[in-house]
C-alpha cells in the first residue's frame, strides 16, 4: 500500500485514465499529487489500482472508457481535476503491433485503438483540467498525419466551451530518469490557454544509467532452498508469499524501492515461471546479451531468422531492454543475467521502477502484463514535477491576484 504525504490541500489533483496498475499515478504522486482515482476495463488493473491507492476518492469497478458516456456519474466536476494523466492503448501505433495486425489480416485503419484517444479528448473537454499528459509508444512520432491530427484536437477542437490548450510532445527515455530500462515513450502534455505558458518538459537527466544489477541483486535467488518468509491474506497461495532479501540494500536505487519496508518485511510478488530442460539447456549456453541467433544449430527449434530475438539474457552491469506486455507469454526475452530461469514478477517490477511495497494483485501472468504495459514510476515522476510547479506558480499568482483586487 502507498502511504499518502503531505497535506492534500497543497496538492494538485490527478485523475488517471486507462490506468492500468498504476505507473502514471504513483509517479505523480510521488511529485507532490493527490491522485483521485483511475480508471481502466482491466478487473486485475483496477483492484491493483483501487489497493495501492485506498484514499483516492473515485472507485470505480473495471469498465471500458467508451461505456461511459455520462461522466456526471463519476462525481467529480469540472475544475476539481487539475491534471488529467494517461496512456490510451497503442497496439496499433507500436511496431510489434503492427506486424502482428497485418500478419492476421486486420485493417489498421478502422481498428478502435486508432481512436481511443478521442475518449481522453473526451476527458479533457469535460474536466477542463489546467494540464494533461499522454503517453503512448514513442513510434506515434513517426505518425505525422495521426500526430498532426491529435495536437489539433487537443489545441482547440471546436467544441462548445472547450478551453484551448498550448501542446507539445516529446519522446523520452526512461533511462536518462533513473529507470533501469531503455524504454522510449512519446508524451504529449497540454497546458490551458489561460496559464499562458509552453507545456514544461524533464531537463534533469541522470549521469549514469541504473544497470539491471543494480536493480535487482538484493532479490533472493529462486531455488528450491530459498523459503518464504511468511504468507499473507488467506492461505499459502505462491502469489502471496514473502521472501526474506538477500541482502541490505546495495545502491541508492535499491534504497529507494526498499524505503518504505519495515525491519523484518520481505518482498512479495517474487514469482517466476518453472521452464523446461530444453529451455534451461538454452539458458545454460546463453552469454549475457546473447540471444536465441546465437546457440548452435543443432539445438535450434525455431527459424533464428524469425525467431532470433526469442531467448535474450540481460545484461548485469546495463539498463534492460524494453520490459512489454509479451512477458506474460513465456518471459524468453528477459532471461536473468545470472541465473537460468526468466526474470520474476519482482525483478520485472524493479526494473520499471516500482518500490518493493506496490504489489501487484493478480495471477502471475497478468501481473507480467500489468508490469510490461505500466508507465515506469520514475519518469512519470519526472514528468510531473515540472508541471507540479507550473500549478504551484500558478495558484500563487491567482493569490496575488485576488488579494490585490481588496
Amino acid at each position: 500500500m502507498i502511504e499518502e504525504g503531505t497535506s492534500r490541500k497543497t496538492k494538485p489533483t490527478v485523475l488517471d485514465i486507462f490506468c492500468g496498475a498504476g505507473g502514471m499515478s504513483l509517479g505523480f504522486k510521488e511529485a507532490g499529487c493527490q491522485i483521485l482515482g483511475g480508471i481502466d476495463q482491466n478487473c486485475y488493473a483496477i483492484d491493483t489500482h483501487h489497493k495501492n491507492f485506498p484514499t483516492a476518492r473515485l472507485k470505480l469497478a473495471p469498465q471500458d472508457i467508451r461505456d461511459l458516456h455520462d461522466l456526471d456519474q463519476l462525481c467529480l466536476n469540472p475544475g476539481e481535476v487539475d491534471i488529467l494523466v494517461g496512456g490510451p492503448p497503442c497496439q496499433v501505433f507500436s511496431r510489434v503491433g503492427i506486424g502482428k495486425m497485418r500478419k492476421l489480416g486486420r485493417d489498421l485503419e478502422s481498428d478502435h485503438r486508432n481512436f481511443l484517444y478521442q475518449e481522453f479528448v473526451r476527458f479533457v473537454a469535460y474536466y477542463k483540467p489546467l494540464c494533461f499528459v499522454m503517453e503512448n509508444v514513442d513510434n506515434l512520432i513517426n505518425k505525422e498525419e495521426t500526430l498532426a491530427k491529435i495536437h489539433k484536437e487537443f489545441s482547440s477542437n471546436g467544441r462548445q466551451n472547450y478551453p484551448g490548450y498550448n501542446v507539445d510532445y516529446r519522446v523520452l527515455d526512461a533511462s536518462e530518469f533513473g529507470v533501469p530500462q531503455k524504454r522510449m515513450r512519446l508524451f504529449i502534455i497540454g497546458v490551458r490557454s489561460d496559464l499562458e505558458v509552453d507545456p514544461p518538459f524533464p531537463t534533469e537527466r541522470v549521469k549514469y544509467s541504473i544497470s539491471v544489477g543494480e536493480a535487482i541483486c538484493d532479490l533472493p535467488n529462486l531455488n528450491p532452498f530459498i523459503m518464504p518468509l511468511k504468507t499473507k491474506s488467506s492461505g499459502p497461495r505462491q502469489k502471496d508469499l514473502e521472501y526474506p532479501y538477500k541482502c541490505s540494500p546495495q545502491s541508492p536505487y535499491q534504497e529507494r524501492m526498499r524505503k518504505r519496508k519495515k525491519e523484518g518485511e520481505g518482498v512479495r510478488n517474487h514469482l517466476c515461471r518453472s521452464h523446461n530442460d530444453k529451455d534451461i539447456m538454452i539458458f545454460e549456453i546463453l552469454d549475457q546479451g546473447g540471444k536465441y541467433r546465437d546457440i548452435p544449430k543443432e539445438m535450434m527449434r525455431y527459424r533464428a531468422d524469425i525467431f532470433g530475438d526469442k531467448y535474450k539474457r540481460l545484461i548485469w552491469d546495463e539498463p534492460a531492454w524494453t520490459l512489454t506486455a509479451h512477458m506474460r507469454k513465456d518471459g524468453l526475452a528477459y532471461i536473468h543475467p545470472l541465473q537460468n530461469r526468466s526474470i520474476s514478477v519482482r525483478e520485472a517490477a524493479r526494473i520499471q521502477s516500482f518500490p518493493d511495497d506496490f504489489v501487484f494483485y493478480a495471477p502471475m501472468t497478468r501481473m507480467f502484463e500489468l508490469v510490461g504495459n505500466s508507465v515506469p514510476p520514475l519518469l512519470a515522476e519526472s514528468v510531473a514535477k515540472p508541471l507540479v510547479q507550473l500549478i504551484q506558480s500558478y495558484r500563487k499568482e491567482q493569490r496575488t491576484a485576488s488579494f490585490t483586487c481588496f
